[in-house]
């Protein structure tokens, strides 16, 4: 797991979220789609209240191909 602060493009260690039920419904569904095919280069994002997460599966063949990433999503995604 890899968790990046888009604002400061710097690295999350810990996080700690918070969801209404209708967030946690919306975010539970987002992953649901994204695992219907793990491989496809998508993502989907939680809105609310002028906050936003931004989520998507990282595979090893997508990591092999990294240049899809931008130059900040690459350093955090290469970290150990």
């Amino acid at each position: 797991m890899r968790l990046l602060d888009a604002e400061s493009g710097r690295s999350v260690r810990e996080l700690q979220m918070y969801f209404t039920s209708a967030e946690a419904a919306e975010f539970r569904d987002g992953l649901n789609e994204l695992l219907k095919d793990p491989e496809a280069l998508e993502h989907r994002h939680v809105i609310a209240d002028g906050r936003e997460i931004s989520f998507s599966l990282v595979t090893p063949a997508k990591l092999a191909n990294i240049k899809g990433y931008t130059e900040v999503e690459r350093r955090v995604l290469q970290e150990r």
